[in-house]
C-alpha cells in the first residue's frame, strides 16, 4: 500500500519537528515517535505517513544537536544525559496540544519512560528500549572520550550494531545522516544500565518490542524489562535493532497498530 501524506516540516522552540496529519477530523490520540542514539527525526520516514494514514496527527522531531535541531554549547552537549532528551519531547507533546502515544526506540525509550514518570500518556510503544538501572544489561565495550562528542560508527560498525536488516544502499543512506552523539547518554548505555525509571508512577497501558537479531539490546533484556513494568513484550523473528527500517518494515508496524487498537480507546 502506498501512503501519499504531506509531511510538514519546521522548527518549534529549535527542534526541528515534522508532522503528517490524517485526512479529515483524527480519530484517535496522536502519535509523537521518538528516535534513539545517532538517530534523528529520519527514523521515522516511513512510521510517520503510514500511522497518519490510519487518522491520527503524527510527529517526529530530532533531539538538540541532532538533524535539524538546534546546536548546544559544547560542554552542555557532552554531559547531556538521555533524561535531558524530556525536555524536546515536552515541546513536541505541548505543540500537539493533547496527551500522546508515545512510539520510540532504543535511547529514545529510556526518555520516553522518564516523561510519562510525571506526565500523562495514553500508550507507550517501546522498540529495542534501552534496559533501566532496575533491570540491566551486560555492559559494552565501547571506548568513549567524556569530554568529546561521540562520532558516529564507521559503516562497517554501524551496519553490524544498527543496520544489519537493511539493504546496503538503504544502510549507507542512513549511517550517512547519523548525527554525533552526547558521550554522556552513550556511557548511560554502555554502563548497562545506569538510568532508575519508578515504575509505580508509569501510567497507561506499554508494549515493548524486542528483534531476534539486536546485539545492542538483546531480546531476552527487552523481555526482562517488559516483566520488570508489567508491560505485553513482542518478539520479532529475523528483525535486528533498526526494525523501523528494515524492508518488511510494514508487517511491524501493523501489528503495533493492532496492539494500539486493543489496548487504547
Amino acid at each position: 500500500m502506498e501512503v501519499l501524506v504531506q509531511i510538514d516540516q519546521r522548527q518549534i522552540d529549535g527542534v526541528f519537528v515534522e508532522h503528517a496529519a490524517p485526512e479529515g477530523e483524527p480519530v484517535a490520540a496522536p502519535v509523537v515517535f521518538v528516535h534513539g542514539g545517532s538517530h534523528g527525526s529520519w527514523l521515522w520516514e516511513n512510521w510517520l505517513p503510514y500511522f497518519a494514514a490510519t487518522g491520527r496527527h503524527c510527529y517526529s522531531f530530532s533531539w538538540f544537536n541532532h538533524n535539524g535541531s538546534r546546536d548546544l554549547p559544547r560542554e552542555q552537549f557532552v554531559q547531556r544525559s538521555i533524561e535531558a532528551v524530556t525536555e524536546e519531547l515536552d515541546i513536541v507533546v505541548s505543540h500537539a496540544g493533547q496527551a500522546p502515544v508515545l512510539v520510540a526506540h532504543s535511547m529514545g525509550a529510556m526518555a520516553v519512560q522518564k516523561y510519562a514518570e510525571s506526565h500523562d500518556v495514553v500508550a507507550q510503544i517501546l522498540l529495542a528500549p534501552i534496559a533501566c538501572r532496575q533491570v540491566g544489561n551486560e555492559p559494552m565495550p565501547v571506548p568513549i572520550d567524556m569530554t568529546e562528542p561521540f562520532p558516529p560508527m564507521p559503516y562497517e560498525m554501524a551496519y553490524e550494531w544498527f543496520l544489519s536488516g537493511c539493504a546496503e544502499r538503504d544502510a549507507r543512506r542512513y549511517h550517512a545522516l547519523m548525527p554525533h552523539e552526547s558521550p554522556q547518554a552513550v556511557w548511560e548505555v554502555a554502563s548497562g544500565g545506569a538510568i532508575g525509571v519508578d515504575r509505580t508512577r508509569l501510567g497507561g497501558p506499554t508494549l515493548m518490542v524486542g528483534a531476534e537479531n539486536d546485539i545492542v539490546v538483546p531480546a531476552e533484556v527487552v523481555r526482562r524489562s517488559a516483566d520488570y513494568f508489567g508491560a505485553d513484550y513482542l518478539f520479532l523473528p529475523g528483525r535486528a535493532h533498526s526494525m523501523i527500517l528494515e524492508p518488511g518494515w510494514r508487517r511491524t508496524a501493523d501489528r503495533l497498530l493492532a496492539w494500539l487498537a486493543r489496548a487504547t480507546w
